[in-house]
């Protein structure tokens, strides 16, 4: 039996705490590496794990094309606003400690 590592992942990412750690490692490689497709991606990975993306958008009052267009890296460097109000549509917050 072969495992569809997309299907794995979605399977996982049902997990409330799975997409915790899933987000938080992916804005750590965002920070680090400056390239945030790979965390758009994941952030649209757990957004469909739980609706659908044209409903989240209307939760967070966004336009459904302008949160695609963002999640498939269209849009350059979106606005930490822009991000803030993505996680806190998900349930999370942004945290500062130190390193």
């Amino acid at each position: 039996m072969t495992i569809n590592f997309d299907d794995d992942l979605n399977r996982q990412l049902q997990d409330p705490t799975f997409q915790q750690l899933w987000l938080r490692e992916t804005i750590i490689e965002y920070i680090e590496d400056g390239d945030y497709r790979e965390f758009f991606r994941a952030l649209e990975q757990v957004i469909k794990a739980r609706t659908t993306v044209s409903e989240f958008a209307g939760k967070i009052g966004m336009n459904r094309v302008q949160l695609v267009d963002i999640l498939h890296g269209r849009t350059k460097k979106p606005s930490f606003v822009t991000i803030g109000r993505i996680l806190s549509g998900l349930g999370y917050s942004l945290d500062v400690k130190s390193a």
